[in-house]
């Protein structure tokens, strides 16, 4: 094994070690850049991304709870206590007082109001 000035040789392992030019390593920094732009980019696209998908879906489950609320208070608007029978109304309050009787409840109660669901 001859040893030469003009290469350099690791003192440990006796392998040559190879020399970059300026340019190479500038074009290798460059190329690193680059990769970790895109790289970069691409996360927070999907991040984006992510966060546009989580709020559609919240949107569209709070349009739903809307709806459904909106329903029920239709039904509730459009029964009033007048179309609800006379009969109808003592048949209720008669179940409820025979309910809190056979559970021997002390609870003395009066009822307001009727409400068909």
């Amino acid at each position: 094994m001859s040893l030469s000035l003009l290469v350099k040789y690791d003192s440990v392992t006796g392998n040559i070690i190879p020399e970059i030019s300026y340019l190479d390593s500038f074009i290798y920094a460059l190329f690193g850049f680059a990769v970790t732009f895109l790289g970069i980019c691409i996360l927070i696209f999907f991040v984006w991304g992510c966060g546009k998908l989580i709020k559609q879906i919240g949107i569209s489950q709070k349009n739903k709870k809307l709806s459904v609320q909106e329903k029920i208070d239709n039904i509730e608007t459009s029964t009033s206590e007048d179309e609800i029978n006379e009969n109808v109304r003592v048949a209720i309050i008669a179940a409820i007082a025979a309910y809190y009787q056979e559970e021997s409840s002390s609870c003395e109660f009066k009822v307001r109001r009727i409400k068909r669901l």
